[in-house]
């Protein structure tokens, strides 16, 4: 029983040195001795911290934030780079980062270091900012799009890692298409994404003739077919192997031409 205590005593200490360690990280060394007494109350209940063997970094930098442990803001503007590291296409991490810096008001920045390796893409995303992107919102858009975020690594004040796992990445804009149930869909871009879950076929139709370009994708976005009619048609029907996760319809001469919305259905 004995040598059962000194075991887990010893792996709770392990799991604290951790913990403190990245801790420590996020928030700065003088920062973390300073608020020592503070920092330990707050991650008494070590449990909530961790998650399927490793530490859970959307919890630990959501209580930092809520006890304002977490300075992000600069005396003046600076530029701050992001870096991005997951198993996936450069494509769509690519796509996925500038969709979620778009959407936090992010309007000018521009890629800095972009690297594919062993399957690993990363990414670094440069811009001038008065703060720190927030990592509890970037860490929220990224699982709204299928993506968890295992660790983060604050190099300095300006220069931020993030460490991606993809489960099931997901297009914001992409529509969801199921078997028997037709979608009625119009964008003034007349591009058209659609995700899918199995295999099977599409049949796109439309009011007016347009020359169909049809892109389909894996899960990761990379291409694995793609269909380019010179004929103008205003029915369309493909079939869709499996392994296909993502379609992207549109007009191979002009967009505007789908503007005005296409009708889908799946069997």
């Amino acid at each position: 029983m004995k040598k059962y205590l000194a075991i887990i005593l010893c792996v709770q200490a392990l799991l604290g040195d951790v913990l403190d360690e990245k801790i420590k990280n996020l928030i700065g060394e003088r920062n973390y001795q300073v608020n020592a007494n503070f920092i330990q109350n707050i991650f008494r209940d070590r449990n909530l911290f961790y998650a399927n063997g490793g530490i859970n970094m959307k919890n630990v930098v959501q209580a930092l934030k809520n006890n304002g442990l977490l300075i992000l803001k600069f005396p003046s503007p600076l530029e701050v780079q992001l870096t991005f590291v997951a198993r996936t296409s450069p494509i769509l991490l690519n796509r996925t980062i500038n969709d979620i810096l778009s959407t936090m008001g992010y309007a000018f920045f521009n890629v800095q270091k972009a690297d594919y390796n062993n399957g690993i893409t990363t990414l670094s995303f440069v811009f001038v900012t008065e703060h720190t992107p927030d990592l509890g919102i970037i860490m929220s858009e990224l699982e709204k799009r299928g993506i968890s975020c295992i660790d983060i690594k604050h190099q300095s004040a300006q220069n931020w890692e993030y460490l991606l796992e993809i489960n099931n990445p997901q297009i914001p804009n992409a529509r969801l298409l199921l078997a028997n149930q037709p979608l009625a869909l119009r964008d003034v871009s007349g591009q058209y994404w659609l995700s899918l879950q199995t295999q099977g076929k599409i049949k796109i139709s439309t009011q007016s003739k347009w020359y169909p370009r049809i892109v389909l994708y894996d899960r990761h976005l990379r291409i694995l077919d793609s269909i380019l009619s010179q004929d103008s048609k205003t029915n369309v029907s493909i079939k869709i192997p499996q392994g296909v996760s993502f379609v992207m319809i549109t007009d191979s001469n002009n967009p505007a031409n789908l503007r005005n919305g296409i009708n889908v259905q799946f069997d």
